[in-house]
């Protein structure tokens, strides 16, 4: 038999609990049955279709809508291919630079050149002087004054007693430096002269004298033919 009150295990004639002592002779009336033997809650399954829990109340069950067809589309026919294969891309074409032709036959100097004093400068004028025209004369920085000849391709020689015959045609006492640069008529905007380059100091001091010197030079001056040489008057 089992303990009113523990719910302990005794025989069935015991008068008292083996394991609380209690009187089992005299149960009490209103005794509840120990916790360990209280009747257990019915376990419902689970409600797979999420109803509510009353039963009685009848719900309305709704019907799976059929899905509606899909439109419809026409195969369009595909375009054929073009047979043309595609332009090649334009290539941007580079100018090669300028590079004045060499005179037909480039006579040679009467004298030396370069030459080593102004008196050997001077005696190549008269044979060696092309024709020319002034395309510019400017004043740089307000201190230069920049003046550019155009003639013929010719040799290294006649370019600078050119270049000396168009300074000695435009004096200007009033400034100290003067550049002549010399010009192909036909030369594109790439150097700044292709037919040599003079430039003339007035007054400069070398020691205790003033001087007038002379920077010449030939071709556009990066040439592996160009020429380059100072004289002092």
């Amino acid at each position: 038999m089992r303990c009113p009150y523990c719910g302990g295990l005794n025989q069935e004639r015991a008068a008292f609990c083996v394991s609380c002592g209690r009187d089992l002779r005299r149960p009490l009336p209103n005794a509840q049955p120990p916790r360990s033997q209280a009747p257990q809650q019915p376990v419902y399954p689970a409600n797979p279709t999420n109803q509510p829990a009353n039963r009685g109340a009848s719900q309305p069950t709704q019907q799976p809508r059929p899905a509606a067809p899909a439109p419809t589309r026409t195969a369009q026919p595909a375009a054929p291919a073009s047979r043309r294969s595609p332009a090649p891309a334009a290539r941007a074409s580079v100018p090669p630079p300028f590079q004045a032709p060499a005179p037909l036959s480039a006579p040679e100097a009467p004298g030396p050149f370069p030459p080593r004093t102004m008196a050997q400068f001077n005696a190549l004028l008269v044979p060696g002087v092309q024709p020319y025209t002034v395309v510019e004369s400017s004043l740089v920085g307000g201190k230069k004054k920049l003046v550019r000849i155009a003639f013929s391709p010719s040799a290294g020689w006649q370019q600078a007693v050119t270049l000396l015959q168009a300074l000695r045609d435009l004096p200007d006492e009033k400034l100290d430096t003067i550049i002549v640069q010399g010009v192909w008529t036909q030369q594109p905007d790439v150097y700044a002269f292709t037919n040599g380059q003079l430039q003339f100091d007035r007054n400069v001091r070398l020691g205790g004298q003033l001087n007038n010197r002379y920077i010449v030079e030939t071709g556009n001056g990066f040439a592996s033919d160009s020429v380059r040489f100072v004289l002092n008057e």
